[in-house]
């Protein structure tokens, strides 16, 4: 099965240069496609991995219409199986993509797989959902599972997606500009039937949202928290979500202003 690796550029060039240096020799016949979401001039960077398809924005699109971009790029190519989502700010440390493929072979209803995140708070296993508050807690733990594992929400810092997935349930919903894209995404592959693991056999290492200062990302999370709420949850639980997005999130915001 041949993977289209997408990359997101968001304006650390030297991130985005780690990363793709980290993964130039793990790609192997795989495609990488680089979507270019500031105004920088990256064509230096398209060039790392050979046979680099570059999307040139030159502006910030949001995550959702990036990797929307790289996934309908992606589906012209009749080869390709399945789409892993990379954040520019991923180090690919243990294992590689054939793990990750050998998972969707193994389980049929699989739709998306992902690796282990690292980072300074622990191992992700994957979240849970709350549908009183439309949150998803990840609980770092300290050493990794030794099989797969089923999850409720995986991050789409690092998410290989299969293509009947894609086929099934469409895009991403571009309403999100930043955040909660993913749990909408995974909400949507559940409710298409699909199941989503966590496989111990790759591991990544994540420099958690390098790409964004605590005060964009608090906006981001407020705004696109606000929508996810509209769209997934039910009237009855209003009062319980709406306290995170109307009470919380500002609150959450000034600290940010007071921290820089």
């Amino acid at each position: 099965m041949k993977i289209a690796v997408i990359i997101l550029h968001y304006g650390l060039i030297k991130t985005t240069k780690d990363c793709l240096e980290n993964l130039s020799s793990k790609i192997e016949d795989h495609q990488l496609i680089l979507v270019n979401n500031s105004a920088d001039d990256i064509t230096s960077l398209s060039k790392i991995i050979k046979n680099t398809i570059l999307i040139d924005n030159r502006k910030n699109l949001g995550f959702a219409k990036g990797v929307n971009q790289g996934i309908t790029r992606g589906l012209k190519d009749k080869d390709i199986g399945a789409f892993f989502l990379m954040n520019n700010d991923l180090r690919l440390t243990h294992g590689g993509f054939n793990q990750l493929i050998l998972v969707l072979n193994k389980i049929p209803t699989a739709g998306i797989v992902t690796p282990i995140l690292h980072h300074r708070g622990g191992y992700d296993w994957g979240g849970k959902f709350n549908k009183w508050t439309g949150m998803v807690k990840h609980k770092n733990w300290d050493n990794k599972p030794k099989t797969i594992q089923s999850a409720e929400h995986v991050a789409g810092a690092a998410m290989l997606i299969r293509r009947k997935l894609v086929e099934k349930i469409g895009l991403f919903d571009e309403r999100f500009f930043l955040y909660f894209e993913d749990l909408d995404y995974c909400l949507r592959a559940h409710d298409a039937r699909f199941t989503i693991h966590i496989t111990p056999n790759v591991e990544v290492e994540h420099a958690v949202s390098a790409g964004s200062n605590s005060v964009a990302r608090t906006k981001y999370q407020w705004l696109s928290h606000f929508r996810f709420v509209n769209k997934h949850l039910g009237r009855h639980v209003y009062p319980t979500a709406y306290f995170y997005t109307v009470f919380m999130y500002p609150l959450f915001l000034v600290k940010s202003f007071i921290a820089r």
